[in-house]
């Protein structure tokens, strides 16, 4: 059972979760293919488990195009993180919570 803390829910004390996070990723000239994450140094990609693609809301003025990668780095640290194709730009996106 969860204790009662007494406080009084609010709509402005949520926060969203699983928001993405910009992060710095070395890409191989050729491919664009991440070959390196730095969080915070920089450590290898060892392994690209999966890769996939989504387009969508293409109507909008800000439409939703991203290539997204599930990466093993050089510690063994599983992570996806995707390429931005609208705005040119890497971030990492935690599922794990």
């Amino acid at each position: 059972m969860v204790k009662n803390t007494g406080k009084t829910l609010r709509a402005d004390t949520y926060r969203p979760v699983n928001l993405p996070e910009p992060v710095d990723v070395e890409e191989s000239p050729s491919f664009g293919l991440p070959l390196a994450v730095r969080i915070p140094r920089r450590q290898a990609v060892i392994n690209i488990e999966d890769r996939w693609r989504i387009d969508d809301e293409w109507w909008r003025p800000e439409p939703v195009s991203r290539l997204y990668y599930e990466v093993t780095l050089a510690s063994g640290q599983c992570l996806v993180i995707y390429k931005d194709l609208v705005n040119n730009c890497w971030f990492r996106q935690s599922y794990r919570g």
